[in-house]
């Protein structure tokens, strides 16, 4: 090869280097922006729940309801139900 062609394609492979260097890092910083304007959304929706949380905190509930008489002498009308095997053992053996 001559001193020519080997010094042309030794300058070629250095400008394309260069090149995905530039585009990589070009790239890395788009994903940097993109970042950033997650990170704000999450802020925001992090604030947005904060302040739910501290509306559901602040909620009290009267539980004198629960001690009423007329809530004790309700009586329960539900039924036992038996409990009943579901399923076989082995779901993989075939049945006639």
């Amino acid at each position: 090869m001559t001193s020519a062609l080997q010094n042309l394609l030794i300058i070629v492979g250095i400008l394309l280097i260069a090149g995905i260097g530039y585009y990589l890092f070009k790239q890395n910083q788009e994903e940097g922006l993109q970042n950033a304007q997650v990170d704000n959304q999450a802020a925001v929706r992090s604030a947005e729940s904060l302040r739910r949380l501290n509306e559901l905190q602040n909620i009290t509930l009267d539980t004198t309801l629960f001690s009423d008489p007329r809530f004790t002498s309700f009586t329960s009308f539900t039924n036992e139900v038996a409990p009943e095997p579901y399923g076989k053992a082995n779901p993989f053996i075939e049945s006639d």
